[in-house]
């Protein structure tokens, strides 16, 4: 079986969140989820998980001949669960996680080079109420495939 050049950039992102410890000099240890339901009912919410949901896919206008341009957005969805044991405020650990994650994929923007751009985008605090609080960090990866075969570089 071929695996498409965005599934290797989604793998690369999940391999290197799971590279942000403290062991690492991180000011936390986040551990990658790739949930298998769009409900995220397989998640269990805990501190320190993090949700790599992919979005919309634009294609971009600057293409080459025979090549197709992609902008693939990803959430990171940065589990932070408050605690009243906490002696940091929950401010302090969203914006910590949130650094985090943009030093990490910005040592390598090319995603294990299937991509040639990745830039760190806007992010929301959020929380649905059912345990699911936190930070989430939008990513936009730029990269090409063939014009005809996603599988293959463009």
């Amino acid at each position: 079986m071929t695996t498409p050049r965005i599934e290797y950039i989604a793998v690369n992102i999940a391999a290197v969140i799971d590279e942000i410890t403290v062991a690492n000099e991180f000011n936390q240890t986040l551990v990658a989820v790739r949930p298998k339901r769009n409900d995220f009912a397989d998640v269990v919410p805990e501190n320190g998980k993090v949700l790599v949901v992919q979005q919309t896919a634009a294609r971009d206008d600057s293409e080459g001949f025979g090549t197709a341009q992609w902008t693939q957005r990803f959430i990171l969805m940065a589990l932070v669960i408050d605690s009243d044991d906490a002696t940091t405020s929950i401010d302090t650990r969203h914006n910590q996680v949130a650094s985090d994650i943009a030093k990490k994929l910005n040592v390598d923007i090319t995603r294990g080079e299937y991509a040639f751009d990745t830039r760190i985008m806007e992010s929301a605090i959020f929380d649905d109420g059912e345990g699911f609080t936190g930070i989430a960090v939008a990513v936009d990866v730029s990269y090409r495939t063939s014009e005809t075969d996603p599988y293959s570089a463009g």
